[in-house]
């Protein structure tokens, strides 16, 4: 009781319903009964002690050395909240169901798409918001519930956004650029993407009902599981779900590398690739960066055959009139424009997102006729002889001078693939891949 001044502690004053104790202060030779209650409520420490004599161990006492290693205490006995503490263990966690109410992870690398889900997992929730869907396993990480993609403050028209994802969290964020994690997922990598469009893209035939404002354009959505089978998918649109389509004409300085630093086959502001303008020999052709097609043999700069090598140097091919077809539905038709544009630009527009899809310029399509007879022709720059009488390569969509005659389904069949024009370019495709 050495702790306790006796000057602290207030006489009794009703012996018969109080335990006296005497309390003597040798010092001082004072002598004062006081209550048992009087004394332990002055008592402090680890063990709380009660007016009636009662002990407990104080709120908070007890650290972690306090508790035995072999204490083994009942998992029954325990009830945990970790809060946003991270939960680690060497051994086996068994339960019956597991639960979350957010992204968690899985296997590493891991996809799963949700049963019967068509579509990418990233969906369009307004014109400028995206989400994954409920149930989606995506590069490891499982999402329980729809999540949604942290946006950027703005946006710029006609531009490819990236979504990263978060290494440890799985958090999700949208970025312009497609080498440097944005903040929210530092660390992470890229695990889908988008493209933004201006107002103006028709949502019927012949540019009707456009939009009314600037978008996230829902075909160019892409993620791991669905996506075109080449290595870039910026700058493309998914037709229908069954075949991807460059957005944008090619650019003369269009160059396939092996990262997201090379200048993409469909990009807007580029000149387009013509005649005039030959697009860039491929790396895999003998190209350097910098060295275009030029006229060798008959085969003039800017023929088919060098944009269907283009095309392949960027795992793509030139399309077919079929799918040039639906590719270009909702494009203006019986109209072309009535000048050369020289660049990729926003107009003229099909429902799938097709910039200059019509009436704009030629584009070499993939089909090529021809029959048996006449003689050998040696245009191919110099690659071999072709025996043929009449073969020509499909030009599509018409051209700024085709007038009424420009469309979805309008075909040329006069050119032969040596041939080429200043009004003559191409627009890639690539096929459709989803898995599991």
């Amino acid at each position: 009781m050495a702790n306790i001044k006796i000057t602290d502690l207030a006489a009794y004053t009703n012996p018969d319903s109080t335990d006296v104790l005497p309390i003597v202060d040798v010092g001082a030779d004072v002598t004062k009964k006081v209550s048992v209650g009087e004394v332990v409520g002055k008592i402090t420490g680890d063990v709380d002690v009660a007016t009636d004599g009662t002990s407990s161990i104080a709120a908070g006492a007890i650290v972690d050395g306090d508790v035995n290693a072999s204490a083994a205490i009942a998992g029954t006995k325990i009830d945990p909240d970790f809060g946003s503490q991270t939960v680690e263990t060497t051994g086996t966690v068994s339960a019956g169901t597991l639960e979350a109410t957010s992204a968690y992870k899985i296997i590493k690398g891991f996809n799963r798409r949700p049963p019967l889900h068509r579509g990418p997992l990233f969906y369009k929730t307004a014109a400028l918001t995206v989400s994954i869907a409920a149930d989606s396993a995506l590069n490891g990480f499982f999402y329980s519930t729809a999540t949604a993609v942290t946006m950027p403050g703005s946006f710029s028209n006609n531009v490819d956004y990236a979504i990263w994802q978060h290494p440890t969290t799985g958090a999700l964020v949208a970025d312009a650029s497609f080498t440097s994690a944005p903040a929210g997922a530092t660390g992470g990598s890229i695990v889908g993407g988008f493209h933004h469009i201006p107002s103006g893209r028709p949502t019927a035939v012949n540019s009707g009902s456009p939009t009314a404002a600037a978008e996230i354009l829902e075909y160019s959505i892409w993620d791991l599981t669905w996506r075109p089978t080449c290595p870039d998918p910026r700058g493309m649109t998914c037709v229908d779900g069954r075949f991807w389509c460059d957005l944008y004409l090619c650019g003369s300085t269009s160059y396939a590398g092996s990262d997201f630093t090379a200048v993409p086959s469909s990009k807007i502001g580029l000149t387009i690739a013509d005649e005039n303008n030959p697009p860039l020999v491929p790396a895999i052709y003998g190209g350097d960066g910098a060295t275009a097609y030029s006229l060798v043999d008959s085969k003039e700069a800017g023929s088919w055959y060098d944009f269907a090598e283009v095309a392949s140097s960027f795992g793509k091919r030139l399309i077919s009139w079929l799918e040039f077809q639906h590719a270009a539905f909702g494009g203006p038709e019986n109209g072309s424009r009535g000048s050369d544009p020289g660049t990729v630009i926003w107009e003229r527009a099909s429902l799938w997102g097709l910039a200059q899809s019509t009436g704009t310029l030629w584009s070499w399509g993939s089909d090529v006729q021809g029959n048996t007879g006449g003689g050998w022709t040696s245009a191919t720059g110099d690659r071999g002889d072709v025996f043929q009488s009449g073969y020509s390569a499909v030009l599509l969509g018409g051209t700024w001078g085709s007038g009424s005659r420009a469309g979805s389904r309008c075909a040329y069949w006069l050119f032969a693939p040596s041939l080429a024009g200043t009004n003559l370019s191409a627009r890639f495709a690539a096929g459709h891949l989803v898995t599991c």
